[in-house]
């Protein structure tokens, strides 16, 4: 049978703006050779092509994840789900800590992903002393959805040389109990300390999380994927060998972070688009603040309920600037994650200043998450032709913490994907997955909304249409990797990456967007997943 594969009898939305309508799409060699009507389409193959009748359901571009740690999806199905689905309460929590560490050797570490403590019935984080009385013989490590907090029990502590003695690390904070010992609850860089104790995974459990990520992404129409947190070279070993061998489920774009990778790679010539179709090297990575359910997002402002926190730096603001730089002169895209508006804000006078000192005519230079912005903030983004990666999915599951942090005055301003398409502001969709789930319906649903998983309305102004929705998660996607030529359009010429959906997304209720499953999610040209 010849390499090739005929979509007819659809409703494709091609996301080319010269023709963003059609009912077919023929594919040859891993490329769209035509796009339009059947006719067309079938012109462009031999008779004998293995053809999919479409029956009026949506096609699209293959979806594109610009942000989210595709390893850490695989590895965290490993661990203990915590979720707010199945856990009410910290005592459902400690409940599955001292079932887990009845099936394993005294020693071995227990983890788990995913609580939120704002839909936990204590209303906070657990405690080490809670995590001692179920498992005194375990290193415990758990980890809040947003990932930017932690709950470590008192051998997880130990082993990690933390004590009454030790300081707050720059950019984190070990909470403490009255008498000045930390209590288990871990703040950014302090939560890095203990996971320093934690045995690293094996180049073969790396590997095995990578495919692991690849089929969950598949079955969700997903075909490409930014990896935001490459940390070493094993890492990104894990991903090259699976390049090598040809066996990589999705597409992927990887962020070194700049410590401690930036040096290695600028020595060897290496920067941002080195790579190939299947694997290739992104943008620089860096943090500047943390998360608003933490209350580590650096704000202007500060939180409701204090008259001074404002949140967190991840580094002192001249030291991002300075970092920035030599990325930016290196030649590399620079993201950095940015969800308060004071760490939005520093950010752009980042870039501004780099760029002033080393004019670029493309940088693209991208604030992940970008989560709260307002008037001012979004016409410097405009002006800076700075790229968003963003996720209205953390809407979806943490409005509740969002608003209890934030405010009902300052919630206006999240997630402002209307604000940013109406301003001309590329913004691409992610879900920083394992933060929350790999799904993009999920997020879909929300831009489309702005409900939360209760149906609570969060700033409808900020709604955008489906189609917009569906542009975000393909071709503003391929756009904030430089991948604007080669994926998130369906023309001829494109690699033929496509997501097919079980029905008419024009024709499904809004608020049911989310539970919209994939049919078929077309990798290369070949059929990767079908449901």
């Amino acid at each position: 049978m010849p390499d090739g594969l005929l979509l007819i009898n659809g409703r494709v939305l091609t996301m080319d703006p010269a023709h963003p309508r059609a009912t077919a799409v023929a594919i040859r060699n891993g490329r769209i050779v035509a796009v339009g009507d059947d006719a067309t389409a079938r012109a462009a193959v031999p008779a004998a092509t293995e053809t999919i009748d479409l029956r009026g359901r949506t096609a699209t571009p293959g979806l594109y994840d610009a942000h989210a740690h595709p390893m850490m999806v695989g590895l965290s199905a490993l661990q203990l789900d915590l979720s707010p689905e199945t856990n009410s309460s910290i005592a459902d929590i400690t409940a599955r800590v001292a079932a887990k560490s009845a099936t394993l050797p005294k020693g071995t570490w227990i983890i788990g992903q995913g609580y939120d403590d704002a839909r936990l019935a204590e209303g906070r984080n657990p405690l080490a002393a809670e995590l001692d009385a179920v498992a005194p013989d375990h290193p415990v490590i758990l980890y809040r959805m947003c990932h930017h907090i932690g709950a470590a029990n008192a051998m997880a502590l130990r082993l990690a040389g933390v004590s009454a003695s030790t300081p707050d690390p720059d950019g984190g904070v070990f909470d403490r109990d009255p008498h000045g010992a930390p209590n288990g609850v871990l703040r950014e860089t302090a939560m890095a300390i203990v996971q320093q104790a934690v045995p690293n995974p094996t180049h073969e459990e790396m590997v095995a999380a990578i495919r692991a990520a690849g089929a969950s992404y598949l079955a969700t129409g997903v075909t490409s994927a930014v990896d935001a947190m490459i940390e070493n070279g094993a890492q990104f070993a894990a991903y090259q060998d699976l390049g090598n061998r040809g066996e990589l489920p999705l597409r992927f774009t990887v962020m070194p972070m700049i410590d401690p990778l930036l040096d290695p790679l600028s020595e060897l010539g290496l920067r941002t688009g080195f790579g190939d179709d299947w694997l290739r090297i992104g943008g620089a990575k860096l943090f500047s603040d943390g998360s608003i359910g933490g209350r580590t997002a650096r704000m202007l402002l500060p939180y409701e309920d204090s008259e001074a926190d404002l949140g967190l730096w991840m580094m002192e603001p001249e030291d991002l600037k300075a970092k920035v730089l030599r990325a930016h002169k290196a030649g590399f895209q620079v993201g950095i994650h940015a969800i308060g508006d004071a760490a939005i804000q520093l950010v752009l006078d980042a870039y501004k200043e780099a760029q002033q000192a080393d004019p670029r005519p493309d940088a693209r230079h991208r604030i992940e998450h970008c989560s709260i912005v307002d008037d001012h903030l979004l016409a410097r983004i405009a002006e800076q032709n700075v790229v968003v990666t963003t996720g209205t999915s953390f809407l979806y599951h943490f409005r509740e913490a969002y608003t209890r942090n934030l405010g009902e005055w300052r919630m206006r301003g999240s997630v402002a994907m209307r604000s940013f398409i109406d301003r001309g502001i590329v913004a691409a969709a992610s879900t920083d997955a394992p933060v929350v789930g790999v799904s993009a319906m999920v997020g879909i649903q929300t831009m489309v909304t702005r409900k939360d998983y209760a149906g609570v309305l969060i700033n409808p102004d900020e709604c955008i249409s489906l189609d917009e929705a569906l542009h975000a998660y393909t071709a503003a996607g391929a756009y904030a990797s430089f991948d604007e030529h080669r994926k998130g359009m369906l023309k001829p010429g494109m690699l033929a990456d496509v997501t097919v959906f079980e029905t008419d997304l024009h024709a499904v209720e809004p608020d049911s967007l989310a539970t919209v499953k994939i049919d078929h999610t077309i990798s290369d040209g070949r059929v990767a997943y079908s449901r």
